[in-house]
């Protein structure tokens, strides 16, 4: 039996400037194609090939902008790297900020609720920040934290 050692970094995407990523709802394909973009632009075909067996982009909130992507153990610091130089997703200039490593999906599920339920609650003490349905949209996306596997 083949173990495949995976790593799973929980992210968050912060707008520059004052914007707001619930304005331009980032979606899980936006992410994807951006991460493979960069990686092109910055590792080459070899670096884009070496990675795209594990890569995967597990869960994305693009209300409260918390994501979880997953990779294998050998080339997660290639796909760091290369998070690390996207600049902007669908023109909304942003960066990424690594807020927990880890090697299984239970601990990055746990990180990710935890993350996911403080950007949450700091947005809803703010309410002039979101408009009801962007808060819906982003507490809907949290149930589907639960079934990551």
């Amino acid at each position: 039996m083949v173990v495949f050692h995976n790593r799973y970094m929980v992210l968050e995407m912060v707008a520059k400037h004052g914007l707001r990523l619930a304005d331009v709802k980032i979606t899980h394909n936006d992410v994807v194609s951006a991460i493979h973009e960069s990686l092109l632009v910055n590792f080459g075909e070899y670096g884009l090939a070496a990675s795209l067996p594990s890569l995967s982009v597990k869960y994305v909130n693009g209300g409260t902008g918390i994501c979880v992507i997953r990779s294998s153990r050998k080339q997660y610091r290639m796909v760091w790297a290369a998070i690390t130089f996207i600049t902007e997703i669908r023109k909304l200039p942003l960066f990424f900020n690594l807020l927990d490593l880890s090697g299984s999906t239970s601990a990055c599920r746990r990180a990710a609720l935890q993350c996911d339920l403080e950007k949450l609650r700091l947005l809803k003490l703010d309410s002039h920040t979101l408009s009801a349905e962007q808060l819906e949209y982003a507490e809907s996306m949290q149930s589907r934290l639960t079934s990551l596997d």
